[in-house]
């Protein structure tokens, strides 16, 4: 009797020495002859619409299927050899059955019939040679080949077709529990030498399948994981430039302007976003007047950013040829409406002039929130509304209306976007204007910057650890003279 060692450094006489090196070159060149074959087979079967797992799926059955036709030859003429012409007759069956369902495919392309007829082979062969052996110990166990089906099922079908064929498999299974010790279908047996190696050859062979279906499979999805990680972090990538090219078109600081306090700020809850606020140069230089714009596309994201981004360019581009602001905002409409036609995206939009010469607001609303304005003299609150408010970008015929007021010193003017007011807490309720009104009139005697300050600050004490859903903007004026 020899022992096989599995160690190298061991070398004695009367001892087979089998190097781990050389057997591990061996597996690896297997398995690269593997990977190569399913990688031809991938592109013989699949079709130019297939998904990468779609391909991997028909690539793994057909090899399958190719081994086992050839395996089924071997074990019908092993059997015919022994005497065994119905035993031989069942995998040359096999065989014959399984390489008529490959040709169909190959001309075809049909998957479902290929994986199915495949699976119902592989289903019900096993337990019908068993039958004819005598039984399960008779015939070696070779019934356990079976439990393939399932298996295949679950991996090219998926989980929930896969619990049909389980359940065939387990009633097979009942069946031949029943038929066990029975007799024969035709005269002479295997010898026991051949049932001990039988024993051998199919629990080995099932699990060594089995082992490499499983790592095949496993090994492919970590490929894919690693593919949508590395495709994950160049979107996380691009969507860190885009915020980067997105916060560069907002102010990147506060105005100077005699006569008033300004502070601004945008956050968005995702990298972009729809919302917009700006500062725009209009008038005469030192005529102590000042543009401010909030807007907020509908949605956010990348699209919602790409609409603000235009919106700016065309509120800018008009507003450098001066005019009355309804002018600006129906001429920005009338484009925006072109260029969102159809998409169903739109922008509301809050439009504000400050004159410190005569000490007036003007404004336009296009379906935004409308600023509020408070006067500490009388401690109230006064929404700025205006005619018309229908969004940019509904109706390209639309003609917006401005409207005006008279301003005071130590009066606030905030205008904000509604992803504020209706940011919500971990019990659902909104943050509301009420909360808004409170903070600006205990801080009123304070900076702008400091007012914007605590009413973000007390938002997000509100909301706790609950995650923005909208974007949020904040404009504070205040009137110091």
């Amino acid at each position: 009797m020899e022992l096989v060692l599995w160690h190298s450094s061991i070398s004695k006489p009367g001892i087979v020495l089998i190097d781990t090196g050389e057997l591990i070159s061996a597996l690896n060149k297997l398995k690269n002859l593997i990977e190569f074959w399913i990688e031809r087979l991938s592109k013989a079967g699949s079709l130019t619409t297939d998904t990468e797992e779609q391909r991997l799926r028909k690539a793994v059955l057909i090899f399958l299927a190719v081994i086992y036709t050839i395996a089924g030859v071997v074990w019908g003429f092993g059997y015919l050899l022994l005497g065994l012409p119905v035993s031989g007759s069942i995998p040359l069956s096999y065989s014959i059955i399984s390489a008529v369902s490959l040709l169909y495919f190959f001309i075809t392309k049909h998957y479902k019939f290929f994986c199915r007829s495949q699976l119902t082979l592989i289903l019900i062969l096993p337990f019908i040679l068993q039958w004819s052996l005598g039984g399960l110990t008779a015939s070696g166990a070779v019934v356990l080949w079976s439990i393939l089906a399932p298996i295949g099922a679950l991996m090219f079908a998926g989980t929930t077709r896969s619990i049909p064929w389980f359940i065939a498999y387990v009633l097979l299974m009942a069946v031949s529990g029943l038929q066990s010790g029975g007799s024969s279908w035709q005269q002479g047996m295997l010898p026991n030498t051949f049932v001990a190696f039988s024993f051998v050859m199919n629990i080995g062979g099932v699990s060594a399948i089995v082992f490499v279906l499983l790592r095949y499979f496993v090994h492919a999805r970590e490929r894919a994981m690693a593919a949508l990680d590395k495709e994950h972090q160049r979107v996380r990538h691009s969507l860190s430039l885009a915020m980067e090219v997105q916060q560069n078109l907002l102010p990147k600081a506060n105005p100077q302007i005699d006569g008033l306090d300004i502070a601004g700020k945008s956050i968005y809850c995702d990298e972009t976003g729809g919302d917009y606020y700006d500062f725009l140069e209009v008038g005469n230089p030192g005529e102590g007047k000042i543009g401010v714009v909030v807007g907020d596309v509908s949605d956010h994201g990348i699209p919602s950013a790409l609409l603000m981004a235009t919106a700016r360019a065309l509120i800018r581009q008009r507003c450098s040829a001066f005019g009355q602001i309804d002018r600006v905002v129906s001429d920005v409409n009338r484009q925006l409406a072109k260029d969102v036609k159809d998409s169903g995206r739109f922008m509301t939009l809050f439009y504000t002039e400050i004159e410190r010469q005569n000490n007036t607001i003007r404004w336009v609303n296009a379906g935004h929130e409308p600023a509020m304005i408070y006067d500490p003299a009388t401690d109230t609150f006064r929404d700025l509304n205006s005619g018309n408010n229908l969004a940019l970008g509904v109706f390209e015929d639309t003609e917006f209306k401005e409207a005006q007021q008279e301003i005071a010193p130590g009066q606030i003017i905030v205008m904000a976007t509604d992803g504020i007011w209706e940011a919500r807490n971990p019990k659902g309720e909104m943050f509301s204007k009420d909360r808004i009104h409170k903070i600006i009139r205990r801080n009123a005697t304070k900076t702008a910057n400091d007012i914007q300050n605590t009413v973000l600050d007390s938002l997000k004490r509100f909301q706790k650890d609950v995650k923005l859903e909208d974007d949020i903007t904040l404009v504070v004026i205040k009137i110091t003279s």
